[in-house]
């Protein structure tokens, strides 16, 4: 799963195109986009490795399945908030650190990129990309390591 979104993450960092995009869009867009996306890589993830609903004698769904899904998303949604925070705080600091601040300047065809409202704002983006991009590759995980993951098995 880091693999793909890392992978992903740095072609878009050096990709001229998403720092248009990043530097054009209104701050608002990208929450809603980022929330978005946490949703929906919380949820790819869960139904990668969705457990199969157990049935009671009425044919009612027992409460422990509740519980443990309930908990399952809570747990990947926070998960996928950490990534998000993660990915953030590397391409900030990326950008900060790492990309030449002329070339910022020019790079971009509609503004140059060198304020620090445009920094977050390529940092959300991508973020918010890379995480999509993960919870895709995160398909690809072993179903057993994200069960014994998400539930601790106190006997052993």
């Amino acid at each position: 799963m880091l693999t793909a979104a890392f992978s992903v993450i740095i072609v878009l960092f050096f990709s001229s195109e998403i720092w248009d995009v990043a530097s054009t869009v209104e701050l608002g867009q990208l929450m809603i986009f980022s929330v978005i996306a946490l949703v929906a890589a919380a949820t790819v993830l869960y139904r990668a490795f969705a457990f199969a609903a157990v049935l009671t004698r009425r044919k009612r769904i027992a409460e422990s399945i509740v519980v443990t899904t309930a908990s399952a998303l809570l747990s990947l949604l926070a998960t996928m908030v950490v990534l998000y925070g993660i990915f953030f705080a590397v391409v900030y600091a990326s950008t900060v650190v790492i990309f030449p601040r002329r070339l910022m300047s020019t790079w971009p065809t509609v503004d140059p990129a060198v304020r620090v409202i445009d920094h977050v704002k390529l940092s959300m983006f991508i973020s918010a990309v890379g995480l999509l991009a993960g919870s895709l590759g995160g398909r690809a995980d072993s179903t057993q390591l994200v069960r014994y993951v998400l539930f601790l098995d106190e006997e052993t």
